[in-house]
């Protein structure tokens, strides 16, 4: 598919120029109705759908509008709006808007960084400000303050693992675990199980219209209670429930029920005694606002306003998780984890630049790692392990049969005439090497402990790792002068942003809103970068007319340095700051990534 862009304006500096990328169909796990919007989530984080028309059964012409990087990038699982406020949660942590989603802020957890599961505000949130919040593997957080700062208030729960929550009133909430069902009596401070389940972990839990409590278990059983989550009784005469493997669990104002599941929407007006498959995509979620229905599947969006009996798709959301650029050679890579890369050929034309896109097809997805090591081979990490491609040809080796999962990082330098290649764990527990171009390998004992590993960077004299305490909030710098055999424990620094960029040419690193450079002498020297809130993002170089040039993406935007970061200047003018995502560079092109899979250029 090729997709042109316009002409710029001439300016003593160069223009902007679109590259537009295609839609990707994309799972939408999170959904948040809000008067004349929709505000949805997922694997690139939030967009918002501003429909041109809210009349029942009549077809809208809405767009979506990408909403900015939330930071760390994550995908958005939990989504909740009210007014002005909206809060988004997923992997890492929460995060609240007061603006209606312009401008965002990270809540202040007690237990760090975790994973959110499930957002349930209290049904007086609008006297009390009162919410909780479902975790991976730290139990329930409560907020009192609208979602700025969270407590965990786990005491009585004997599992961490939370799937679910219901408010019954105003101090009464169940919270569905992989165990069974609890009770809070207090508004969430306190729990005591209700509900004890051997079949299986609780998948969902939904208000019945006659006053009951239902839930369903992660095979498809269901289990009925009374009113306050008592005496919970399997039901009888499930039709069609065979094989469903749920996902979410839904009550809609007319008292209907929607069952997602891995093979469909089912539908049932009986209380769940029998179902009807009335949408054959996968569904996450399910909400109603303002008298629609939306569901969250696994290729978009589907609204209907016949409670639920049939389903119409919305234009395709700017949600994909393609969140990183990387040049190589003529082409122009889009990569993320759960999103198949899209690559593009640059050509020049009359009406400006254009791009040719296609998809790199026949990966085993997630990706967890990526490297370019030329300009006609990649490396890529996944379940499978290290693959070595050469897009071109679409011909690929396998280097590495160790499964990579989680967040791999990988990097390289040339010694003499050998290319020697690192590949490492995000968790700092594993760490290979190959002095051979990945012929052989040799595994390491890496010392960083249970630390993260947030930057590993390799040049022809040594190898650099950073390592990241999400607790502590501090950054530790290694150093090996052996290919990684033995490190010496270096510079640290305490600061609340958990990424770390780094750069092999000059050799630099990212703490905060700090750029490390290295010295010859094996010093540091420091230069403050951008501004506001957030770190350094991304470090990128080249050389432009004989020059080293280097730009830094930092709070603040893009900024650009001609003298190895004695001095900078900015380079996002024209451009939504909230919305970048990522930049790259060659010698004769700077690129930015918007959110929503936009890509600007500009010549040097």
């Amino acid at each position: 598919m090729s997709m042109t862009t316009g002409r710029g304006s001439e300016s003593d500096r160069q223009p902007w120029r679109e590259l537009m990328t295609p839609a990707l169909p994309t799972p939408v796990y999170a959904l948040a109705p809000a008067p004349g919007r929709l505000w949805a989530g997922g694997l690139g984080g939030i967009a918002c759908y501003r429909a041109a028309s809210e009349k029942p059964g009549e077809v809208e012409a809405g767009t979506w509008e990408p909403g900015p990087v939330l930071l760390p990038p994550a995908p958005v699982t939990v989504l909740w709006a009210y007014g002005n406020l909206l809060l988004a949660g997923g992997n890492g942590g929460l995060a609240y808007s007061l603006t209606g989603g312009a401008g965002w802020q990270r809540s202040e957890i007690e237990d760090g960084s975790v994973g959110v599961t499930v957002l349930a505000p209290s049904p007086t949130f609008g006297s009390d400000n009162t919410l909780l919040a479902g975790t991976l593997a730290n139990g329930l957080l409560r907020s009192s303050d609208g979602g700025r700062t969270w407590r965990n208030v786990s005491f009585g729960l004997q599992s961490q693992e939370i799937t679910d929550l219901l408010w019954l009133d105003r101090l009464t909430v169940l919270a569905a675990t992989d165990e069974g069902v609890y009770r809070s009596r207090d508004g969430g401070r306190g729990w005591r199980r209700v509900l004890e389940s051997t079949e299986g972990a609780i998948e969902g839990l939904t208000r019945l219209a006659d006053g009951g409590v239902l839930a369903v278990l992660d095979n498809g059983t269901l289990l009925r209670a009374e009113a306050e989550g008592e005496h919970w009784q399997p039901l009888t005469s499930t039709d069609g429930l065979a094989g469903a493997s749920p996902l979410s669990l839904f009550t809609t104002e007319a008292g209907t029920l929607l069952l997602g599941t891995q093979r469909g929407l089912l539908r049932s007006t009986d209380g769940g005694r029998s179902w009807q498959t009335v949408d054959g995509r996968m569904v996450h979620i399910c909400r109603q606002g303002q008298g629609r229905l939306y569901a969250g599947s696994d290729e978009g969006v589907l609204v209907s306003d016949d409670d639920g009996q049939s389903w119409r798709a919305l234009p395709l959301p700017p949600l994909h998780d393609l969140l990183r650029l990387q040049p190589q050679g003529e082409r122009l890579w889009l990569l993320g984890t759960h999103t198949a890369p899209l690559q593009a050929r640059l050509m020049d034309s009359e009406a400006g630049e254009t791009a040719e896109w296609q998809r790199l097809q026949g990966l085993t997805l997630p990706l967890t790692g990526c490297a370019v090591i030329d300009d006609e081979t990649l490396l890529l990490a996944g379940p499978e392990g290290l693959l070595r491609l050469w897009p071109a040809s679409g011909e690929h080796q396998l280097l590495l049969t160790e499964p990579l999962e989680g967040n791999t990082l990988i990097t390289w330098a040339d010694s003499g005439q050998a290319r020697h290649i690192w590949v490492a764990s995000g968790d700092g527990q594993h760490l290979w090497h190959s002095a051979n171009d990945g012929a052989s390998w040799r595994q390491l004992t890496p010392p960083f402990g249970v630390t993260l590993l947030a930057a590993l960077q390799a040049t022809p004299e040594h190898l650099v790792a950073a390592t990241y305490d999400p607790r502590q909030y501090h950054v530790c710098l290694w150093y090996s002068t052996d290919d990684g055999s033995n490190w010496i424990r270096g510079l640290e620094a305490d600061t609340n942003w958990p990424l770390v960029a780094s750069c092999a040419e000059p050799l630099a690193l990212g703490v905060g809103n700090i750029l490390l450079l290295a010295m010859p002498d094996g010093s540091w020297r420091r230069s403050p970068v951008g501004h506001g809130g957030g770190g350094i993002r991304r470090i990128v170089s080249c050389e432009h007319a004989g020059q080293r040039l280097l730009f830094v993406l930092a709070g603040g935007g893009i900024f650009r340095s001609d003298d190895l970061g004695q001095s900078w200047q900015a380079q996002h003018e024209g451009l939504p700051l909230v919305r970048i995502a990522d930049i790259a560079c060659t010698s004769t092109r700077l690129f930015v990534l918007l959110s929503g899979g936009v890509v600007s250029l500009r010549r040097l």
